[in-house]
């Protein structure tokens, strides 16, 4: 799980009712409302079958993901900030996010291409 969130693109994930930027350039608390308003939204969406609007809400959780990013980027403090994350999750918060970041796998392909390898 670790290694596939920091080689993916940054995303907004919920974890125990808390949401988080992860990814490859960023893993902080997300607490920007507007931003997190938009999982709900897209979970919503995808769930009704509404691809346009959940598309739509995928690629702004994106771009709220990459305007995030703290610069200078710093991969080891990401790994080491992920690492405690991944490592303090619960088992039911662990499989929560899981399905989370299969979902992602899954329409990244959709709206955006080919996730790296």
């Amino acid at each position: 799980m670790l290694e596939r969130l920091l080689k993916y693109p940054g995303f907004i994930y919920r974890i125990d009712g808390t949401f988080y930027y992860l990814g490859k350039w960023i893993c902080k608390e997300c607490t920007d409302t507007e931003a997190s308003d938009c999982v709900p939204m897209y979970e919503m969406c995808r769930s009704e079958k509404e691809d346009a609007e959940a598309g739509m809400y995928f690629h702004k959780i994106r771009a709220y993901s990459d305007f995030a990013l703290d610069i200078p980027y710093d991969p080891a403090l990401i790994r080491e900030h992920m690492t405690a994350l991944v490592d303090g999750l619960s088992p039911d918060a662990r499989k929560d996010l899981s399905g989370q970041i299969e979902r992602f796998e899954e329409d990244h392909g959709k709206y955006c291409g080919k996730l790296p390898a």
